[in-house]
């Protein structure tokens, strides 16, 4: 095997993960792990989502997985607004259910999507400025009523999905150092 294989490759396979490599060649070569996420945010309030739908109860447990997302996929802490850097106010805009199948002989849905829309702002509490602002923001998941599955299913797994992308969305902005 050629000698600048190995140190193309290992190259090669931290670039682009959030490691730098200073030092390259000297005795104190380091990496260092740079976070998707603000570093100059610690924590954020997270008040329940408002709902404008005729779909009542979902603004609480998708609240209660936005918070339990922040808190595994990033590196904030939920807290009280009055202790808060930050604030991730939403509000639940729309709720569709479509039916992608039926069964031929007795027309009884066999797959359905469940649809969850809302807007949200990230906003800082400090001084005002907006982090991450989004309308219309869609996530959906299937459910299957021939499998006994009711709306309830796809109404969870979507608060799962959303909850998550939503945290996904408060990722910095590649380049910005911020």
């Amino acid at each position: 095997m050629k000698a600048w294989i190995i140190p193309a490759l290992l190259a090669l396979a931290t670039s682009g993960c959030g490691y730098h490599m200073s030092g390259v060649g000297e005795s104190d070569a380091s990496f260092h792990n740079k976070t998707l996420y603000r570093d100059d945010v610690r924590t954020v309030a997270v008040p329940i989502f408002s709902n404008r739908t005729r779909y009542t109860g979902i603004e609480m447990p998708l609240s209660k997985a936005v918070i339990n997302q922040l808190e595994a996929q990033s590196p904030y802490k939920v807290v009280p607004q009055e202790r808060a850097d930050t604030i991730l106010e939403g509000e639940i805009t729309g709720v569709r259910i479509s039916t992608t199948s039926n069964n031929r002989v007795s027309a009884v849905p066999q797959e359905q999507i469940y649809s969850l829309i809302v807007k949200f702002t990230w906003r800082d509490l400090r001084n005002g400025q907006i982090y991450t602002q989004r309308t219309n923001f869609e996530q959906t998941a299937p459910y299957y009523p021939t499998l006994a599955e009711d709306r309830w299913v796809g109404e969870q797994q979507n608060v799962e999905r959303l909850a998550l992308a939503i945290v996904q969305e408060l990722q910095a902005e590649w380049g910005t150092g911020k």
